[in-house]
């Protein structure tokens, strides 16, 4: 597991180093944007302040992270609330204010590493005749219909019979919900909510999730915890 960091703040970078060594990955840090840019390493993890001396933000470094490892958890640290709506476009798992408690600040750091675990998960099924292996990071959302589970992912859909309810049970932990009685979304690939849809980031670009009465406050609410700065 290779993770980046990136600050122009020296002292900032160096505690940062310090509070990752606990974990099993190998540690690259940098302080500039451009240096950060030149390598040529794939990183699965990254941590990224967004405003940098070089008038390079972090908001820049995340497409050239992406091209690499389009999966690369990205965890932005800032010393501002105002960036975390302006950032959601890039999709960051975690925003961390520097200002935060230590205990805070570490436990913020432990989520990033626990989604990318996560996110190394795997399901696997069979449909008629056709065996699948599938990742959960790469699933945009799940539909049923006629008894029959649609995966809907990257590498395109897959089908396996398969109770809804033991889906929600399998991956409630897994940054899942189930907001209607024929869909769950995966939250890492929503991108708005509105009071009746979640709007999917798919290969269609937007698709809408419908979110059942039943299902509204639960929805609201977990997405509010998805969404709000540093949750």
């Amino acid at each position: 597991m290779n993770v980046a960091l990136c600050d122009d703040d020296i002292i900032f970078l160096e505690n940062l180093k310090n509070k990752l060594s606990q974990y099993n990955c190998s540690i690259f840090s940098f302080s500039s944007a451009e240096k950060l840019l030149s390598s040529s390493i794939c990183f699965d993890i990254a941590f990224l302040d967004i405003e940098l001396d070089n008038n390079i933000s972090g908001f820049q470094i995340v497409k050239a992270l992406r091209n690499n490892n389009k999966k690369c958890i990205i965890s932005f640290f800032t010393n501002y609330n105002k960036y975390a709506i302006k950032g959601y476009e890039y999709q960051p798992f975690r925003y961390i204010l520097k200002t935060e408690p230590e205990k805070l600040i570490r436990q913020r750091i432990d989520e990033v590493f626990t989604e990318y675990h996560r996110n190394q998960k795997i399901i696997s099924g069979t449909y008629n005749g056709y065996s699948f292996r599938t990742s959960l990071s790469d699933i945009y959302y799940i539909s049923i219909s006629n008894h029959v589970v649609t995966l809907h992912t990257t590498k395109g859909d897959f089908e396996l019979y398969k109770q809804m309810k033991d889906l929600c049970d399998e991956l409630s932990d897994c940054g899942f919900l189930r907001c209607h009685r024929s869909y769950m979304v995966n939250f890492q690939h929503v991108h708005v909510m509105r009071s009746d849809v979640f709007f999917v980031l798919d290969d269609q670009k937007h698709t809408t999730i419908p979110i059942g009465i039943r299902y509204k406050y639960i929805a609201e609410d977990c997405y509010l915890k998805e969404t709000s700065l540093g949750e």
